[in-house]
């Protein structure tokens, strides 16, 4: 299932640089070092960089990551620079819904910067999933049992004028 705003999007080669990255400036990749950590790669011209982070340190830096990067793609934000951004709500404009594997549900989400983001589920987990998201998007029953029974505001009526002027 695609959402409205998500069009199908063709799968970058590894390789490739992004369209807004400057000539000659820093490419990121990462590896894998081993069942416990991995290597965050920056390279600037001909030389890399390798930083090694935990699992944990990968994933508290990639939070970050993306929603400074969210934060800062959102012209309506009036964030002042020097801000730290260790994490927001991350406005989705388009997502996909479906299966990766027979049995494998997924959720693939595009955040405003242009960032997509998939999830895998379990099949239990991918259905309480569904079920909070579409009651949170409900309205209150009490909220439309009082819409049903609430009366729209009367204007007074004026009393009849006295015919007879006295």
């Amino acid at each position: 299932m695609t959402s409205p705003e998500t069009a199908p999007v063709e799968a970058a080669p590894p390789d490739a640089v992004p369209p807004d990255a400057a000539p000659g400036g820093p490419r990121f990749s990462v590896v894998t070092a081993g069942p416990d950590g991995l290597e965050l790669v920056v390279a600037f011209g001909p030389r890399d960089y390798a930083v090694r982070l935990s699992p944990a340190e990968a994933g508290e830096l990639g939070l970050a990551l993306l929603a400074t990067a969210s934060v800062a793609a959102d012209a309506a934000q009036d964030v002042p620079a020097g801000t730290r951004v260790e994490n927001c709500f991350f406005p989705v404009l388009g997502w996909t819904a479906g299966e990766i594997a027979p049995g494998v549900p997924a959720l693939a989400l595009r955040l405003a910067e242009g960032a997509e983001i998939a999830f895998q589920f379990d099949r239990d987990t991918a259905r309480a999933c569904g079920r909070d998201l579409a009651r949170s998007g409900r309205v209150p029953w009490r909220e439309r049992l009082g819409r049903v029974f609430r009366r729209p505001a009367r204007m007074p009526v004026p009393p009849p004028a006295n015919p007879q002027g006295a």
